[in-house]
């Protein structure tokens, strides 16, 4: 397995801020870069914009680059927004895009309440800025480690012309509500001994983790698409011990560096509620499975030490999220575009960060 160094950085600070009115002034965030191989030139971030800094509202825009920094929103409204009704009705948000034959496809998550549950949905266009047309709600949680509210992060990994991998995580405010599980024990009628995790039901503070769903899309319509769950939870083997800065670990981006493969996750310290200390790290495997057997875990950004070059004039603690890590055409620079929140000002936005890599070993 090759071996990856990119200690060499450099903090660019925010590339992509809220607007002054509009669907996207209370947050510019959870966002994902994709670059066209027919169109190589342009760098699209598909981000989520809220209303306000309460989230009543959320939808999901696009700015494009052509030296991979500096940004322009594609006009000042979403490019796609959920339509009364739908799954996302309410909240539109952490878009993923691939391209799969002529057809772009993007996975998101949304939900149409304020009571109900993040869910994963997709969507697809026939060109990146859209008209995007909304297909159909993937999955629901399941799995009590779920515990209600799922994401997806912002990486789309395609294993052939029809098949992809994205990798989602759980989201709560608690370790284990209990009002989120009798909502889905009532939902699902039946005990399920598979889905019941007693560590999550009794641990008080929340840990995050992530896994895989693979989707087969042969066509833009329900009937199109194959959705397969993984049994249980087969990544929870790169979540650290309590206190450890990948105690939780959520939102990963993803990349593909010669035969190794690469998960960039936000990590989280909740048990340690006062300091709520967040990181960026990097796993590599010879597998996109990322299976327990070869796989290499480690921290890329110190949010605590680093903040104050991310973001020069921040107050309190800094808040990372949904790494999308993106090579450069020699592989020789990392550019890594994250959620970045102060503590203090409750306004996410998205930064830049780059790394030189150093050397590839085998």
């Amino acid at each position: 397995m090759n071996a990856l160094w990119c200690s060499n950085r450099t903090h660019h600070g925010i590339v992509l801020d809220t607007s002054s009115k509009g669907f996207d002034k209370g947050a510019v965030t959870f966002g994902s870069v994709f670059l066209d191989e027919d169109d190589p030139k342009n760098l699209f971030l598909f981000y989520t914009g809220a209303k306000d800094i309460s989230w009543s509202h959320s939808a999901i825009g696009l700015a494009t680059s052509s030296d991979f920094v500096r940004f322009r929103k594609v006009g000042s409204d979403p490019v796609l927004e959920g339509t009364e009704g739908s799954f996302c009705c309410r909240e539109a948000l952490t878009p993923a895009v691939t391209k799969l034959g002529n057809r772009f496809y993007m996975v998101f998550s949304g939900r149409p309440s304020v009571d109900s549950f993040r869910r994963l949905g997709l969507a697809w266009a026939d060109d990146p800025v859209g008209p995007w047309n909304i297909i159909a709600e993937l999955k629901k949680s399941f799995y009590m480690w779920e515990n209600g509210h799922i994401e997806n992060g912002p990486s789309l990994v395609k294993l052939d012309n029809e098949t992809v991998l994205v990798f989602y995580s759980n989201t709560s405010s608690a370790g284990l509500n209990v009002v989120n599980f009798l909502k889905q024990l009532v939902v699902r009628r039946e005990f399920c001994p598979a889905w019941l995790d007693v560590p999550t039901f009794l641990r008080r503070y929340l840990i995050r983790r992530i896994a895989p769903l693979k989707l087969k899309i042969t066509g833009p319509s329900k009937a199109s698409i194959e959705v397969h769950r993984f049994s249980g939870n087969v990544l929870k083997h790169l979540n650290g011990p309590k206190g450890s800065w990948n105690e939780s670990l959520f939102c990963p981006g993803y990349f593909q560096l010669r035969d190794t493969h690469y998960l960039v996750p936000a990590t989280s310290l909740y048990s340690e509620r006062s300091l709520n200390k967040r990181y960026i790290g990097i796993v590599s495997c010879n597998s996109p499975y990322f299976n327990e057997t070869e796989y290499k875990i480690q921290k890329l950004i110190d949010g605590p030490s680093e903040k104050s070059a991310i973001m020069p004039n921040i107050k309190g603690e800094i808040l990372l999220d949904s790494p999308s890590p993106l090579l450069s055409d020699d592989s020789k620079v990392l550019y890594l575009y994250y959620s970045v929140m102060g503590h203090t000002d409750n306004i996410w936005k998205t930064a830049l960060t780059t790394f030189k890599l150093e050397r590839v070993e085998t």
